[in-house]
Formats: structure tokens, C-alpha cells, sequence
């Protein structure tokens, strides 16, 4: 019999007990690691930290949707801070070779301090790191002994205390609610069982660790542009993860981008973990390095920071989320045990940065220095949809990359297309030019490209993220960099829209579109989309621009709201002056569909996976679509009859989650609400379950032979699995790991065909465009042949790791597909049009299936 070690209840804990011998007792002691420190308590504890003013300065960079400050602390000797603006633009010309010599470059260098930023608590539900940065933050503000004395004349420290506030709030919030005084050790006790969503996310559900490039959040956006101005040369990003693990730290595994230089992707890593393991062997802390975590996607806090040229490190501990865990392996695991490994680490760092301060900074300076002798440009093209391309510009420039604008053409020999299709005889004026022989070209390269090199093994997230693909941005990768003549990227000058005589047209094709067709419509203009592209005038519009008619609206009151939305969005919005066109059907055409605003109820709570929900959030947001949240555990009660349309998100479970919640009752119901006229609408897991139970006619199947099993046996309770290949039978041990890779596809870009003439293809400017597949279900090809966004029967990988197996399971099955369903419709997506709101060419298809998806003709309306 198996005994299992005691379990007790605690007392709240005592604090930490701080490294440094003597401290200024002006400075207010923070109280960490007896409890979480709530907000009012964490802004007490930090104003009494900045009364050391002359080490400290505060600075609230942003506040969360939620009305929360994130505040950067900047600590380091009264000579330094004295003088700190002066430090930080000389830092800013080390990181910019450009401005000065090499001679002066080792002269900043010699005299220089470093500037060290530690992150903590990037994911809420981690929220031992805002208790580490309080304690960290104290003792170089309060300490008084000579070494650290030194440290904080080497460096300037850059600490900011909470990446997500409200996310860490809403984790608070959890574990309060059901602590009673004292704290259970049980790993089953509420305090260490996370409730949906988890506080790991911001309010928007958005997982902030995995949008340092794409910048879709305002803490995201507002820290990077904090980051840039700083120019630091060393990251370390402070997390936690499973309670039963070790504490992790660089150097990682592999794969490594081949874009970083040896030093910032994998040297100075070393260097810091060695000094950060001779820390915790002398405090008995167990730790473990070169495993699970590596600098290959481009997107999380520590390579992005590699990329911008500092030392960028991920740092572990192993937590529950609540504030007491008894192990496995009988070790006590407290929120003071927690905070003082992360201590630990931090001052390990900060004692590495000061000892080698001007190693590190020539280093930094070195190699920003090398990047200016690299060769090669990228150039993108305007494309069908200027807007587009422009932002991706814009999403370049917010990550620090210099891009100019062409004012002649460049000839396209030698150039290699990004995008796959034809390469024109020359690349217009007026495209984009990304020169990699630029400080951050290492960072351009690896976001522009087509495909990364890497091993036989994925990287611990996505194994593609091309920009130029995900956009679907004509983009050429130029040898050397093309001699032609250049100018600063501005945004277009507002072209006033004249008046329309007949009607406004809303462009489909065009960045923006989204925004202004849900603005008139949830304004009570009418309108209707043109089944087929047409010219009218001089102008070429593609299927699906909606028109707007003086006719039926109030002409005044839409010229007025037409005008201010064309400000918003240029070159989406015309005017015309009749109905007739020069080709194409005409305006009037009684084939065209009727528009209305959608009224979207958005399944939400569990056994939804919160970053699918709050990927569909984003993405109506930005649009502007009002949404109502329906817990999945009162779906049977809501009055669906209110909606339009019904968004299924994925349960990150291929559809058993949801079949599990919903049951036959479930799924008989959103049957029932597409017949009476209803549009479902499910992505990944929500479209297995539509498949599994019938709510779609299409058949699913999935990539591992399990999960195939088990449903299968779904179907057919008696079946019995068929036994595995005999070669797989007699793998080794350490074969099977590899083995189990080639039953998924890590986060691939695969060549889907696009049907531009159906609605869910219309304004997606393409005949085939790249979508991301990460394991997703498989769906068969609707019956009815609705199969708008579908995978070929040729190569399908256009980047990243995907198993040549798996590759012929995914030939000829659909990536988005329509079916009727009497008065209404069902839209089911294999994987996630609007994933981590970084997929513009798979979230418009997303758009369409909300304006177009009911595809009611305008004869038929009532």
C-alpha cells in the first residue's frame, strides 16, 4: 500500500528573510512571502521603496483596461541616477553603431554601467515574481553593504514589478476567496486548483508571453516601447511553472534561431547560468538547464530580447498558484520558498551584469556593429491591399525594425519570393524596403522570412510565424541590398471622400473593411454585398464590397458617417454616382446579399480554452462587434433566438470537452438554432464536436493514432484497436519520443486553396494563402462542396515542421466549410482563423462568416 506523506495546514507563513547585512532603515521593509501582496498593498510597498529617491525613480508606463498602473522601478547608485537621462542616451548610442566610432564605442563601454531589466509575472496566475520583485527591489534600494554598493554604480536596473496586473489580480482574487486562515498543503485544495479563465492571462484572456512581437495588447505595446527606449543589455523574465518540476534556468536546448549571434543566443547564457547555479547549489535550491525551453520563436520575452541584442534568459519555479504544496517527493513548496529562489536568481544576475558590465556592453556593442556589415534587404510589395501591407510595416517599425519606402522600381532578378506565386519583372515604386545591415536586421530576418532552419525536433512553440505569410503581403528577399532610391514611410494624406450621387461602396479587399462595415450597419444603415467583382469607374472592387445606397438610408446622415469612417480607414470607403458598372453585376443587382450587423453570442467559461475565446474577443474588438458572453454551463437555458450568429471557440480537447459538457441535448439544440436561421460558427475543438455529434454533415478524423482510436470507438463501441506496426513495436525507449512528433504538427503554415467567389474567400486577395495547423482536427470536404478555404493535393508546407505522414492525412480535407442548415447555416474552421490575433489573412475569413455567412440574396429579405 502506498503511503502518501502528511498533509498540513500552515499558518500563514513567515517572511523572507533578506541577503543583504545592513539596511536603511528610512526605507519601509516590504512583508514578502507570508501572503500575496493585493494592489493597494503592492502600491503602499512601492511607494515606500521609491522614498529612497536618490537610487530610485518610479515610472507608470501604462494602465490596464482594468484601470491598473504598470510600473517600472529604475534603481542604481545617486552618481548614476543623477545623471540617468544622460546614461540612457549614451546607451542609446552604444545600441546604434551608426553614431559613433569604434574607438568611442569602448569608451561608453569602459565607463558605461549595464542596464539589466528583470520582468516578473508576465502571466498572472506566476504571481510569486511581484512578491520577488518587491524584495529585490527593497534591497538595492535599502542595502548598504559594500558589494551591492558596487553592483548599483556598475548597473542600472530595470525592474518591472507586475507585467500583468490584471491577470495576477484576478489570481489574488481566486486564491483569497477560499484562504481561511490557514494554508492547506493539499495539492487539491482550491488554493491550488486554478478556476477558469486562471489569472494566467490579461483581461483581454490574451497570453502576454506570446505577444512580444505581434503587440496586439496595450501591455504589450506599452512595455516594448519602454524596452526599445532603454536599450538594455540584459533580459531576464521571471515565471513559474508546474509545482512537481525544478527551477529552470538558461542555458536552454535546442533549436536556437541561426538569426541570433553566438553570444546573445547562447554564450552569455551560459555565463549567467553558471553563476545562477553556483547561487542555488550554495542555498541547496535543486535546478535543472538544457531542457524544454529554447531561443528558436521569435515571440517570447527572452529570445525577442536576444534578438534586440541583450542576454534574454527565461527563469522557472516550480509553483502550485496557491500558497503551500506538499510535493511527491515530500518537499514543502511555499510562496516564500518560491520568492526566494526567484530572489536568488535575480541577484545572481544583477552580481553577473556588474562584474562583467564591460565585457557585456562591448559585446552588445560588438554585435550590433557586425549587423551592419550583413547583406540582403527584404522588399514588400503593396499588393492588392496597401493597407495590409502598411500594417505590417507599422508592426515592423513597434518592434524596432527601420523601414523605407522605395521612390523607384527595383528589377526582380535574383530576388527569392517569399510569398509563393509569380515574380513580377520589377517590384513597383513605392514598396518597402527592410534592410537587414541594420541594428535589428537579425530581428527582421527572422520575422520576414519564409522558414527557419531548424533540427528534427519543434521548438517549444510555433515552428512557423513568417510575417509576409501571415499577412499575405507580397514580400521578396533581395542577396544584396537593391540600389534604389528611398524615402521615410508616412502614412497616406486623408483624401477628403466627395459626395456620392448613388451610393457608398465599402471595398472587401481592404485593411479596415471590417471596421467600417460593422460601423454603418450597427448604425442602421442598410447595405448589400456584390456577389461578383465589378468596375466601376476607373476602380477595380472585388466580391463582397458592400454597398450602401442613398436610396434606401437617410443620404445626409450617411454621408456624414460615411466621411468620418473613410477618415479612419483610408482607401476603403468610395463614392459612386450610378447604379450601372462597366463590368461586372450592377449595383442594383438583385443577386447581391443582404447585410445586417451581426449579433454574436461568443461561448465562453469551461471547457472553452481561454486564449480561443479571447482570440475571438480580439478579434471583434478591433472590429468593433458588440458580443454577449454565454457561459457554456447555461447554454442550455440562454434564449439563442437573440443571436445571429454562435461562435464555438476550441476546447483544447478536439471536440471531447465539448461533447462532454454539452452532451446529445448540446449539440441537438445548436442543430436546431442553425435550422431556424442561426449561423454557428466553431473553430478547431468546436468544429470536431459539430462533426462528432452531428451538428455538421462533414466527417472528422485526427493526426494521433489515440485520439483516432478513441473515436473510432466513439462510433463503434465494440471495435477493437487495431495493434500498432510492428517497426513501432520494437522502438527503443528513446525512440518513442520521436515517434510521438510525428503525430502532430507544431505550429506549421500550410498552403491552403482560397475559392475568392464564395463569401468566406471574398477580399482575401489570393487564389491560395498560408494558414497555421497545429494538430487541429481533420475535416473531411463538405458533402454539400461549401469547402471555400481547403488543402490541396500538392505540397501543403509552406514553413515550419510538418511529418510527411501527416502531410497526406491533411491532402484534400477542409480548412473552412459552409453548410446549410435549413433557414440558417454552419461554418466550421479545422484549426483557429483568429489565433493569438496574428493571422490577418484566416481572420478575415473569420469577418465574412459574420457579415456574409447568412448569405441571405437582398430579394429575400423580409
Amino acid at each position: 500500500m502506498r503511503i502518501l506523506p502528511a498533509l498540513v495546514a500552515l499558518p500563514l507563513a513567515a517572511q523572507i528573510t533578506y541577503p543583504g547585512r545592513t539596511y536603511r532603515p528610512e526605507v519601509p521593509r516590504p512583508a514578502v512571502g507570508r501572503a500575496y501582496t493585493p494592489d493597494a498593498a503592492l502600491a503602499a510597498a512601492l511607494a515606500g521603496i521609491a522614498s529612497a529617491k536618490d537610487r530610485v525613480r518610479v515610472y507608470t508606463y501604462n494602465v490596464t483596461e482594468e484601470g491598473r498602473p504598470q510600473v517600472l522601478l529604475a534603481i542604481s547608485s545617486p552618481e548614476n541616477l543623477a545623471r540617468l537621462d544622460a546614461l540612457k542616451a549614451d546607451n542609446a548610442r552604444l545600441a546604434d553603431p551608426r553614431t559613433l566610432s569604434e574607438a568611442e564605442g569602448r569608451a561608453l563601454a569602459a565607463r558605461n554601467p549595464a542596464f539589466v531589466w528583470l520582468g516578473y509575472s508576465i502571466h498572472g496566475a506566476e504571481p510569486a515574481g511581484t512578491e520577488a520583485a518587491l524584495a529585490v527591489a527593497y534591497h538595492f534600494a535599502a542595502c548598504q553593504d559594500p558589494e551591492v554598493l558596487g553592483q548599483l554604480g556598475r548597473t542600472v536596473l530595470l525592474l518591472d514589478v507586475t507585467q500583468n496586473p490584471d491577470g495576477r489580480a484576478r489570481h489574488l482574487q481566486a486564491v483569497a476567496e477560499v484562504t481561511e486562515g490557514e494554508n492547506p498543503s493539499d495539492p487539491q485544495d482550491a488554493q491550488n486548483q486554478a478556476r477558469w479563465p486562471t489569472g494566467r492571462f490579461n483581461h483581454r484572456l490574451f497570453d502576454l508571453n506570446r505577444d512580444w512581437v505581434w503587440q496586439t495588447q496595450g501591455e504589450s505595446r506599452a512595455k516594448t516601447a519602454l524596452f526599445l527606449s532603454w536599450n538594455p543589455q540584459v533580459l531576464a523574465d521571471h515565471h513559474e511553472m508546474k509545482p512537481e518540476g525544478n527551477y529552470f534556468f538558461p542555458p536552454g536546448m535546442a533549436p536556437v534561431h541561426q538569426a541570433l549571434p553566438a553570444p546573445f543566443g547562447g554564450g552569455w547564457q551560459k555565463t549567467f547560468g553558471e553563476a545562477l547555479g553556483k547561487a542555488f547549489d550554495a542555498q541547496g535550491f535543486a535546478y535543472f538547464t538544457r531542457e524544454i525551453f529554447d531561443l528558436f520563436y521569435p515571440g517570447y520575452g527572452d529570445s525577442w530580447g536576444c534578438f534586440q541584442g541583450a542576454v534574454g534568459m527565461t527563469y522557472e519555479c516550480p509553483s502550485p498558484g496557491g500558497l503551500a504544496y506538499l510535493r511527491k517527493d515530500g518537499d514543502l513548496l511555499t510562496l516564500e520558498a518560491r520568492v526566494r529562489r526567484h530572489v536568488t536568481a535575480s541577484l545572481a544576475t544583477v552580481a553577473v551584469a556588474a562584474a562583467r558590465r564591460e565585457e557585456l556592453l562591448l559585446d552588445y556593442h560588438r554585435m550590433r556593429r557586425e549587423r551592419l556589415r550583413a547583406q540582403g534587404a527584404f522588399l514588400l510589395g503593396p499588393g492588392a491591399d496597401p493597407g495590409r501591407t502598411l500594417a505590417l510595416v507599422r508592426l515592423l517599425q513597434r518592434n524596432g525594425i527601420e523601414v523605407v519606402r522605395t521612390t523607384g522600381a527595383v528589377p526582380s532578378a535574383g530576388l527569392e519570393a517569399v510569398l509563393p506565386g509569380a515574380v513580377p519583372a520589377q517590384i513597383p515604386q513605392g514598396s518597402y524596403l527592410v534592410p537587414l545591415d541594420q541594428p535589428r536586421g537579425g530581428l527582421a530576418e527572422a520575422l520576414l522570412e519564409r522558414r527557419a532552419a531548424f533540427g528534427p525536433k519543434p521548438s517549444y512553440d510555433a515552428t512557423a510565424w513568417s510575417l509576409p505569410l501571415a499577412f499575405n503581403v507580397p514580400a521578396w528577399r533581395a542577396p544584396v541590398r537593391p540600389k534604389v532610391g528611398t524615402e521615410p514611410v508616412r502614412d497616406a494624406a486623408d483624401a477628403p471622400l466627395p459626395r456620392a450621387g448613388y451610393a457608398y461602396l465599402v471595398s472587401s479587399g481592404a485593411e479596415g473593411r471590417d471596421r467600417v462595415l460593422e460601423g454603418l450597419l450597427k448604425d442602421g444603415f442598410r447595405g448589400s454585398a456584390a456577389p461578383a467583382p465589378f468596375v466601376a469607374g476607373s476602380r477595380a472592387y472585388p466580391a463582397g464590397t458592400a454597398i450602401f445606397t442613398l436610396l434606401r438610408n437617410d443620404a445626409a446622415r450617411l454621408e456624414a458617417r460615411a466621411r468620418d469612417l473613410a477618415a479612419q480607414a483610408p482607401g476603403v470607403v468610395t463614392a459612386v454616382d450610378s447604379s450601372a458598372v462597366a463590368s461586372g453585376p450592377d449595383l442594383g443587382s438583385v443577386k447581391s446579399l443582404a447585410l445586417r450587423a451581426p449579433r454574436v453570442g461568443l461561448v465562453m467559461d469551461a471547457p472553452a480554452d481561454p486564449t480561443a475565446v479571447g482570440a475571438v474577443m480580439q478579434a471583434l474588438l478591433e472590429a468593433g462587434i458588440p458580443f454577449t458572453q454565454l457561459r457554456a454551463g447555461r447554454l442550455a437555458q440562454a434564449d439563442l433566438r437573440r443571436y445571429s450568429h454562435l461562435i464555438l471557440p476550441d476546447d483544447n480537447g478536439l471536440g471531447a470537452k465539448w461533447q462532454a459538457a454539452l452532451g446529445p441535448a448540446g449539440a441537438a439544440r445548436l442543430k436546431a438554432y442553425a435550422m431556424d436561421g442561426g449561423v454557428l460558427v466553431a473553430m478547431q475543438g468546436g468544429s470536431a464536436f459539430a462533426a462528432r455529434s452531428g451538428v455538421s454533415e462533414a466527417g472528422v478524423s485526427f493526426l494521433a493514432r489515440r485520439d483516432e482510436e478513441a473515436r473510432l470507438k466513439e462510433k463503434d463501441p465494440k471495435r477493437e484497436a487495431a495493434a500498432p506496426p510492428l517497426p513501432e513495436r520494437t522502438l527503443t525507449w528513446a525512440q518513442r519520443e520521436d515517434q510521438g512528433l510525428q503525430e502532430s504538427i507544431p505550429g506549421a503554415m500550410l498552403k491552403a486553396d482560397i475559392d475568392g467567389t464564395h463569401p468566406l474567400g471574398w477580399g482575401l486577395n489570393a487564389a491560395e494563402g498560408a494558414v497555421l495547423d497545429s494538430s487541429d482536427p481533420v475535416l473531411e470536404l463538405s458533402p454539400g462542396g461549401e469547402n471555400p478555404l481547403r488543402f490541396g493535393t500538392g505540397d501543403l508546407n509552406l514553413s515550419g515542421l510538418l511529418p510527411p505522414k501527416l502531410e497526406a492525412k491533411v491532402r484534400n480535407s477542409a480548412y473552412a466549410l459552409r453548410e446549410h442548415k435549413g433557414r440558417g447555416a454552419v461554418i466550421l474552421f479545422s484549426g483557429d482563423p483568429v489565433h493569438r490575433g496574428c493571422a490577418p489573412l484566416t481572420t478575415r475569413a473569420f469577418y465574412n462568416a459574420l457579415f456574409f455567412g447568412a448569405y441571405a440574396p437582398q430579394d429575400d429579405e423580409d
